[in-house]
């Protein structure tokens, strides 16, 4: 008798260990969110001065490009997660229509690779950040250092990982699911 309670209990543990992963992983992605969200009015703001200061005052905000090109990596890194759970990413449609157990197949193999690719941007990434830190590469107009804008690509990628493992997860609950 002891068995049949032990086992749901086992189930039950590892669905709410699932759900507070999946949970963490959301949070995790709000947040990359928000600063991508505080990064785009960043970029509003940089082109509106750069272009008053032109067009009015004769003078442009020195390094103007330079800002807006650095705020779109943080903006486009920073919403790789989100635009993921949201569903805004490219999707193929006629999936939808496959057998239950083969869709759970496909959507297993391709969040297995998404988290392979994104494992891979990531380390990359953080390994071009420490050559750009040891070579010292800095932007041409404000002498800005570019290895911060590549960890943050890396960083970026760990709550896109996040999401990933936890559609690997769902999409194998598919499968088994009778």
């Amino acid at each position: 008798m002891e068995k049949t309670k032990s086992t749901p209990e086992k189930k039950l543990t590892a669905t709410s260990a699932f759900k507070g992963f999946d949970r963490f992983g959301f949070l995790v992605s709000l947040w990359f969110e928000r600063i991508a969200m505080v990064s785009i009015v960043g970029i509003i703001a940089a082109t509106i001065i750069d272009v008053i200061g032109a067009k009015i005052f004769s003078k442009p905000m020195e390094a103007g490009t330079e800002v807006v090109y650095f705020l779109q990596i943080i903006a486009i890194s920073g919403a790789l997660a989100f635009t993921k759970i949201d569903g805004k990413h490219i999707r193929l449609e006629f999936v939808d229509n496959f057998p239950r157990i083969l869709k759970g197949v496909f959507h297993f193999l391709v969040a297995v690779l998404g988290l392979g690719l994104f494992i891979l941007l990531a380390w990359k990434s953080y390994d071009y950040g420490l050559a750009l830190r040891a070579a010292n590469e800095v932007t041409s107009a404000s002498r800005f250092p570019l290895f911060p804008f590549a960890w943050w690509i890396a960083l970026s990628c760990i709550p896109l990982c996040l999401v990933l493992v936890s559609e690997i997860f769902k999409s194998v609950v598919e499968v088994v699911r009778k």
